[in-house]
């Protein structure tokens, strides 16, 4: 009887590789703060099911949406002052122009005057030359050359006064020319002007974003399994909030010792036994096997190295899909493990 017992469990040995230590596992999805910031509801309990977008946590706002309407009136005052810059500059624009078309015209018709009278004091020249010679031939009289004199000196003195206006008139062409730099600071003004507004308008999508993210929604379906903090409570930037996993996305971990992992491929069948259904058994199928061993795997995470220096028993993670999931599946429950790793007719 002994031995038969023996030749049984000898035999169960070679055809499957046991864990009594596995565990159900999830993705635990870890809820975080992105602001800094005061608490002001919690909008879920423990337990409960949740869908993604979801609200969760909202925190206040008050601070917030303060920066925002004094942004938004800094944007109103550096708008309007950029625009009475542009108002300005058309203005001035506008004046120059004008005036300097006004300026182009006076000028051409001082110049036209000042050609006529050139062209009167020619033939004034001629008028006073004649009479000069009628007058030493006692033909003309002395007042007529006087006044032939006369006409000839007031014509000169217009023409120096015509080319004095057209001095005036050049010298005032130039001045408002040299008004046209004021353009360019206008041009530098109005620059820097759109560039406050874009740092304004940049600074309120900020104070938005960071408005947002203090209304705190699920990433994911799930259930909430632990919440960390209460209303009321001040948390810091990737402070953790809840977490949350996703029922239907469970597994069983189970750790195999390194002896047993060359036995066992993907696809081969298992029997699950959970403590929480102790008269029950459940099928499965592995479904990964690991490429590293569970001690690396923790050393990777806290930076020790201390296994390394001694020889110890490795165990390399191996991942179960359960076939028959039953009602109740939380990460951490305790599953013992039984994969069958060769087939039974090869001994019949």
């Amino acid at each position: 009887m002994g031995l038969a017992f023996a030749t049984y469990e000898g035999f169960h040995w070679f055809t499957h590789v046991y864990e009594f230590d596995a565990r159900i596992r999830s993705d635990m999805t870890r809820v975080s703060s992105r602001v800094n910031g005061t608490i002001e509801n919690i909008h879920v309990k423990e337990g409960i099911s949740i869908k993604k977008g979801d609200l969760l946590v909202t925190m206040k706002v008050e601070q917030i949406q303060e920066r925002i309407r004094a942004t938004e009136a800094e944007l109103k005052e550096a708008s309007a002052q950029k625009d009475k810059l542009i108002a300005e500059k058309f203005s001035l624009e506008t004046s120059l122009s004008s005036r300097t078309a006004t300026k182009i015209e006076q000028i051409q018709a001082l110049k036209l005057d000042l050609t006529t009278l050139k062209d009167r004091l020619r033939l004034a020249d001629k008028k006073l030359e004649r009479s000069r010679y009628l007058f030493s031939k006692n033909l003309a009289s002395r007042k007529n050359m006087e006044n032939e004199q006369d006409n000839v000196l007031n014509l000169k003195g217009q023409i120096k006064a015509a080319e004095a206006r057209i001095r005036v008139a050049e010298l005032e062409s130039k001045e408002i020319l040299s008004r046209q730099a004021e353009l360019a600071v206008f041009d530098q003004d109005i620059k820097i002007a759109s560039i406050t507004l874009e740092r304004l308008k940049a600074k309120k999508r900020e104070l938005e974003v960071d408005l947002s993210e203090r209304q705190i929604h699920s990433p994911t379906d799930g259930i909430v399994d632990k919440i960390f903090k209460n209303p009321g409570e001040y948390v810091e930037d990737a402070d953790e909030l809840i977490i949350v996993h996703d029922p239907e996305n469970v597994w069983v971990e189970a750790n195999i010792v390194e002896d047993q992992i060359r036995h066992l491929e993907i696809g081969q069948p298992v029997k699950l036994h959970l403590n929480a259904y102790p008269f029950e058994m459940f099928l499965g199928e592995v479904i990964g096997i690991g490429q590293v061993t569970l001690n690396d795997l923790q050393e990777t995470q806290s930076g020790s190295i201390s296994n390394k220096a001694r020889k110890i028993e490795q165990r390399i993670p191996v991942k179960i899909k359960i076939l028959d999931k039953p009602k109740i599946t939380a990460p951490g429950m305790l599953v013992e493990v039984n994969i069958q790793i060769r087939d039974r007719t090869l001994f019949k």
